[in-house]
């Protein structure tokens, strides 16, 4: 059981993953996880365990080198290098992106970037 992105595109790409974290230790109710590398074609798992227990909503973005964007209308704030935040965290090297939203349809669920 899990949640994986999938790369489709021609494009390596880094992807982030927002999930329900109820009570998370450094504020809100969100954590907030990246950068995943994802090559063309490749895959990660960026959440091990049952997603619909979680929450069946997710969030997600990815971005790829030449600025393409993997976005929709829900506002985040995200450093540039690793981070596993909850959603109330942030530091003076964050910036806002804009996450898709994912409803998972059952406990082990692949969320494909298209080209």
């Amino acid at each position: 059981m899990s949640l994986t992105f999938s790369n489709a595109s021609s494009k390596t790409l880094w992807a982030m993953v927002e999930w329900s974290y109820p009570n998370c230790p450094d504020g809100g109710e969100w954590m907030k996880k990246g950068w995943w590398q994802i090559e063309p074609g490749g895959t990660a798992v960026v959440y091990g365990g049952d997603v619909q227990a979680v929450n069946p909503i997710w969030y997600c973005y990815a971005h790829a080198a030449d600025g393409t964007e993997w976005r929709d209308r829900y506002q985040e704030l995200v450093p540039s290098r690793a981070f596993a935040w909850c959603t109330d965290t942030a530091d003076s090297s964050s910036r806002t992106i804009l996450m898709n939203e994912i409803v998972v349809s059952r406990p082990d669920h692949v969320h494909t970037f298209l080209p």
